[in-house]
């Protein structure tokens, strides 16, 4: 089968599973009124169905479980957290699903995601049944909206991951040097690979959850080269570059995560020196990401180190498919 033919299976393939999981995300809307919990455990199985299918076409069908190298803590299955990460395309979903499907938790991952995304046909609706957290531009500014935003999760103490990217955006050059800009103006420093974060809805979520379940975060770390030993060697593949792509690791692709779990009882109790912290962790993602694009090319994934898992497991040698 060509490429091309395999690209239009793979998205007619896609429509018509999105199709089905609004079904079944509409039958635990209807559920809901009667049982929090059993529909909560649908829209996970729904949201688990249909993204273990993605992920086991860019895992498995385009082969790029072989070129994911993962470092740092270990990830316990089943805990929930709160995210935190750079952000610098729409291929990031991959890098988090790859590491949400080990730990149990890929149809219990929650997304901030930008109200207007439910103007989207097919996918809008997924996202509003799954109960994704639908932001504003000015949320953080009512505590209202910021206790709405968290309310189903805290009450029914949900197992979930809540992810947020404080960047706000995908990372572009014109943006790089926005942020420089912006960080001089403020007298902050000049990141070289990260876009300084807007630290609101970072501070927002972390002392809303304080009194939840949720006491971990997992500062996660994400770098991309690509096949171009050139100047574009660090280049974001987009997602039609990798679809287009017969085998990933072959063809050159690495996908680099780093993980850091951190207790959201070490954080700060204050506004302010939350915001420091966070624009701390970003300096210190900077610093990684310069030492990583200065050593030599990223490793083959066959070299991963991070384990994941209960007492030890090495989840990151069960792949999806397997």
């Amino acid at each position: 089968m060509t490429i091309t033919l395999r690209l239009v299976f793979h998205t007619v393939n896609l429509i018509f599973l999105v199709s089905l999981a609004n079904i079944c995300l509409l039958f635990a809307l209807l559920v809901k009124p009667f049982s929090e919990d059993k529909s909560w455990e649908l829209v996970c199985w729904a949201g688990n169905w249909f993204w273990t299918y993605m992920q086991n076409h860019w895992e498995n069908t385009l082969n790029a479980k072989g070129a994911v190298e993962v470092s740092g803590d270990e990830i316990p299955e089943r805990e929930s957290a709160f995210i935190i990460t750079n952000h610098l395309g729409y291929s990031d979903y991959y890098l988090f699903h790859y590491l949400s499907s080990r730990a149990k938790m890929m149809g219990n991952s929650r997304y901030f995601v930008k109200k207007e995304i439910l103007r989207i046909p097919f996918f809008g609706l997924t996202f509003w049944s799954m109960g994704m957290i639908l932001v504003s531009r000015n949320w953080t500014n009512d505590q209202r909206l910021i206790e709405q935003a968290f309310k189903r999760v805290k009450e029914n103490h949900h197992p979930c991951w809540i992810v947020l990217c404080p960047e706000g955006t995908r990372r572009t050059d014109s943006k790089i040097l926005r942020s420089q800009a912006f960080a001089r103006q403020k007298g902050k420093d000049e990141l070289q690979h990260v876009l300084f974060p807007r630290t609101k809805g970072f501070v927002s979520t972390v002392q809303a959850l304080r009194t939840s379940h949720i006491k971990y975060i997992y500062d996660l770390t994400l770098l991309y080269q690509s096949p171009d030993n050139g100047n574009n060697k660090w280049k974001v593949p987009s997602l039609a570059d990798q679809l287009n792509c017969k085998d990933l690791t072959k063809k050159g692709y690495r996908y680099k995560i780093h993980v850091k779990r951190i207790a959201i009882s070490e954080l700060p109790q204050d506004e302010e020196s939350l915001r420091s912290w966070c624009e701390d962790r970003w300096k210190q993602k900077d610093d990684l990401l310069d030492k990583w694009m200065n050593d030599s090319k990223l490793s083959n994934g066959n070299g991963i180190k991070a384990k994941m898992g209960i007492n030890g497991v090495n989840g990151f040698d069960h792949h999806i498919g397997h």
